[in-house]
This record gives C-alpha cells, sequence and structure tokens, in this order.
C-alpha cells in the first residue's frame, strides 16, 4: 500500500498544541499524545506513513485550523546519503578541502556541491554509570550489607553543532561535527560547543558559499541558542528543503 506525507507549505507555520491534538481527531493511527512529538519535531515534514484517505482527512482538518499542508506521496520524498564524516575543512577559492581523522584528504569543488545544511541540535542518548548499591535503590546500603558497584543507564539529553555538505558526486555527504567529546577544525582553528564566537563565524562564512534556498535554515540563525530539538527534526528538514528544490527544478 502506497503511503503518504504531510509537509508543511513554509517552515515558519506555526500551530497550537491544542489545535493540533483537535485534528488529529481525523484519524485513527494518530492519538493525541502523538501531537507532542509532532509538534516538537515540526520542521518541514508533519507526518509520514499515512494511508491516503487518512493523509486527505488530516490535511483537511489541520486547512480548518489554518495549517495548509502539502500532500506528498512518500516514494517522493528524498533519501539522504549516508555521511562520510570528516573532521577538518578548509575554503581556499574554489575548492573545499576536507580532511577525515586519519589524515585523508578529500578536495571538491564548489560547483559539485548541491546543498549545505547545519545547525545546533539536540539528542537523546542512552548513558550508564556506575553507582553504589546493594540492590533496587543506588547509594542506600545499611552497614551489614556489602556495598556494590551497579551500572544503570539513563537517557541523557546530549548538544551538538552539526555541519553537513551534500554534492553531486560520490561520496555525495561529508559530515563534520562538534560535541563534548569530538572536535573539529575550521581554518586549521579546533572549534568546540563553548566556542560561540568561532562556531557562528564559521556559519556565516560557509553560508556565502551557495545562495539561501540552498542553505539549512539552521545555517540561516544568527544565535547558538535556537536549536534543532532533535536529529530526526534536523534531517527531515533536510528532506523537506531537497523536496523543495526538486519542485522548483
Amino acid at each position: 500500500m502506497e503511503t503518504f506525507s504531510l509537509l508543511q507549505v513554509a517552515l515558519d507555520q506555526t500551530i497550537a498544541r491544542d489545535a493540533l491534538e483537535d485534528a488529529s481527531d481525523a484519524l485513527r493511527s494518530i492519538t493525541r499524545a502523538d501531537c507532542t512529538v509532532i509538534q516538537r519535531n515540526l520542521f518541514g515534514i508533519v507526518v509520514s506513513g499515512l494511508a491516503r484517505d487518512e493523509a486527505l482527512a488530516f490535511q483537511a482538518a489541520l486547512q480548518q485550523r489554518n495549517f495548509p499542508t502539502d500532500l506528498v506521496a512518500d516514494r517522493e520524498l528524498p533519501v539522504l546519503h549516508e555521511p562520510y564524516t570528516i573532521q577538518r575543512i578548509e575554503i581556499e577559492k574554489n575548492i573545499l578541502s576536507f580532511t577525515d581523522s586519519m589524515g585523508r584528504e578529500h578536495p571538491r569543488t564548489i560547483e559539485d556541491l548541491v546543498f549545505l545544511a547545519g545547525g545546533f541540535l539536540t539528542q537523546n542518548k542512552m548513558k550508564s554509570a556506575l553507582v553504589v548499591g546493594t540492590g533496587d535503590t543506588p547509594y542506600e546500603y545499611s552497614s551489614a550489607q556489602q556495598p556494590r558497584l551497579e551500572r544503570h543507564q539513563h537517557m541523557e539529553e546530549v548538544p551538538e553543532f552539526r555541519l553537513d555538505f551534500f554534492f553531486w558526486s560520490s561520496p555525495n555527504r561529508f559530515r563534520a561535527s562538534v560535541s563534548a567529546e569530538s572536535t573539529m577544525f575550521f581554518h586549521g582553528r579546533p572549534l568546540r560547543l563553548r566556542d560561540t564566537a568561532l562556531l557562528l563565524g564559521a556559519m556565516m562564512d560557509l553560508r556565502e558559499l551557495l545562495p539561501p534556498v540552498r542553505v539549512g535554515a539552521g545555517l540561516m540563525r544568527s544565535d547558538t541558542q535556537t536549536a534543532y530539538p532533535s536529529l530526526k527534526s534536523y534531517e527531515e528538514e533536510i528532506r523537506w528543503q531537497f523536496y523543495r528544490l526538486k519542485a522548483r527544478a
């Protein structure tokens, strides 16, 4: 069975939570509880994987609440290439020079560059830690019991700055990222998450490489406080941008 997505007409569209929940009553496959995640990840693609009749019903309900959408078959949405990870970025005249962690260089021409995405995002990652305990409750034990180390896992929000370069030729996607555990180099200078001014400067330099319609919204922002709430929202915006570019061609 063919499935469909609803796409925002523009990235700056907003809808109140209660209005989104009311619209979800028009179909069975989306519950009111699902709307929390849908609204949080509203970066181009509203929802995917719907049967056509449900997609049309949801689209009509959203339209009634002043939130127009486009109905698109899922097979028409671009699938992103797997990234090749790089650590260093240099720009000289018409050449982008990438270097990976093994010191291998990958020069590419700017003419070959299709799209540039980037920005700050938050990922939920499973973290583990050793705690002192004797059973169900960590840190609590009596003197009669022998304490022991136990490994406990928990979800933690991990901030990250990411760049993705998309090219016409293979390898089609290069990625660099900065997190608490990784650093990237831009024109020889190390960039860390705390280097706010340097990161903003890199964003400004990079977005000059292409026309605005071929630069992701995250790179067009002028602050480091606005972040994508998940990796999914970041990548769905790129897919939305690619679909729009294809429609304009």
